[in-house]
């Protein structure tokens, strides 16, 4: 990557946050957004001679917030009241309700509001997602197409139907009521989350891992715990986030490329950031209500309490996740089932449940499932079709680290089909 392009992406990374920190200077979303522009046009002519900053994000901030005081002396006494609302709304669907509610000050973390304004259910499933990858975690089109295995055209008309629902209802750009919190609460982790599987394993191919979505994710369910204590799936997704952050160390090898449970060098897992999430998950399960971000993060857990891949308790994780299926019935959690049984009983016995699956449109360009079923066929002793399975995941894999991983199984295996 050259250092433009280092620079790019730097600056990319760094700009919802800092959008979202200069609204609360300038209330004005439109005047926001300017400022911010023309921080990063500054950036785009300073930093390849002088280098980034520190902090990109504060950086920007600080030179957008001087951009807007001098926009203002030069506008000052020039814009109406009415004239800022109108245009701000043609804008941004939440932007009058920016000006109309100072309460708003309330909530202490600008980009999880944002993140709840994303997740109003007025918004589908699918479109508060991809407007949250958008909006929150700063990722171009092509990149939330690829994510959700559709094309960009199609993930523009999505996010811009989500906008454009959003400006009609008028949704309000705040932390919900107590009495709406159940509604969207489930959506807003369930965005934090996918914000967080970016990071943890990108779609894209500048790098497998993206470590400011993953500090990103953890910031904001952090806060979330904070300002609503001992709410058990709270609890239970940031417990999940840290089991995997605490391995996220020996993920790559000194090349960078990624390795697999198997292959990881356990001493390089963090144990403090283990001993943390487990904690969290005792108290979480010890109220009474259990969900699927508890029972994930039990998962986790049983993987993290291993001393060896060998010594995995395959069986507890096939049970766990037969609790999950019950609570998420959807056909990715029956391949992760169907992966722990053939661990825990053999491959036939996963290769019996992943045939349950298999068929599901949902899984058709999904890479993983393609993956369980060339390793399941492996361990079967099916060379010849589980290349087969194999090289589809290839084909599928959404970045260039995980394409190699998968290639590197189907080298293993095809002297065994010669």
């Amino acid at each position: 990557m050259s250092a433009t392009d280092e620079i790019a992406t730097l600056l990319r990374r760094a700009y919802p946050a800092a959008l979202a920190r200069l609204l609360r200077v300038t209330r004005d979303l439109p005047a926001a957004e300017d400022a911010v522009q023309e921080a990063i046009v500054r950036a785009l002519s300073t930093w390849p001679e002088r280098g980034p900053p520190e902090s990109p994000e504060a950086w920007l901030v600080r030179v957008a917030v001087n951009v807007h005081r001098d926009a203002q002396r030069r506008r000052r006494g020039e814009q109406r009241h009415e004239a800022a609302i109108e245009a701000l709304a043609a804008r941004c669907p939440w932007s009058e309700s920016l000006l109309a509610a100072p309460d708003a000050a309330r909530w202490p973390d600008d980009v999880l509001r944002l993140v709840f304004t994303c997740c109003d259910p007025v918004l589908g499933v699918e479109e508060r997602a991809a407007l949250a990858l958008s909006s929150v975690a700063g990722l171009s089109t092509d990149e939330i197409a690829r994510a959700f295995l559709v094309g960009r055209d199609a993930m523009e008309r999505r996010l811009g139907r989500a906008r454009e629902r959003l400006r009609e209802r008028r949704v309000r750009y705040e932390v919900p009521a107590p009495a709406e919190a159940p509604s969207r609460m489930h959506a807003a982790l369930a965005a934090i989350r996918l914000i967080f599987n970016e990071g943890y394993w990108a779609t894209g191919d500048d790098a497998p891992i993206r470590r400011d979505l993953v500090r990103l994710s953890l910031h904001l369910v952090r806060t979330l715990d904070a300002l609503l204590p001992r709410v058990p799936e709270v609890q239970g997704l940031l417990a999940l986030l840290l089991l995997h952050e605490a391995r996220l160390q020996a993920r790559t090898d000194a090349e960078g490329r990624p390795l697999s449970l198997e292959q990881q060098d356990r001493s390089r897992w963090e144990s403090a950031t283990i001993d943390e999430a487990s904690a969290l998950l005792r108290e979480a399960l010890e109220q009474g209500r259990p969900g699927p971000y508890q029972i994930e993060a039990a998962i986790a857990a049983v993987h993290c309490s291993a001393p060896r891949a060998e010594d995995t308790d395959w069986l507890q994780i096939a049970i766990l996740y037969e609790a999950l299926e019950r609570h998420r019935p959807d056909p990715i959690v029956r391949v992760n089932r169907a992966f722990a049984v053939g661990r825990a009983l053999g491959a036939a016995e996963g290769l019996t449940l992943l045939a349950t699956a298999l068929d599901h449109p949902a899984l058709a360009r999904y890479p993983y499932a393609h993956l369980v079923h060339g390793v399941l066929l492996a361990d079967a002793g099916r060379a010849e079709p589980a290349v087969a399975a194999l090289e589809r995941a290839r084909d599928l894999a959404i970045n260039d680290a995980e394409r190699a991983q998968i290639e590197q199984r189907i080298e293993a295996l095809r002297p065994s089909t010669r």
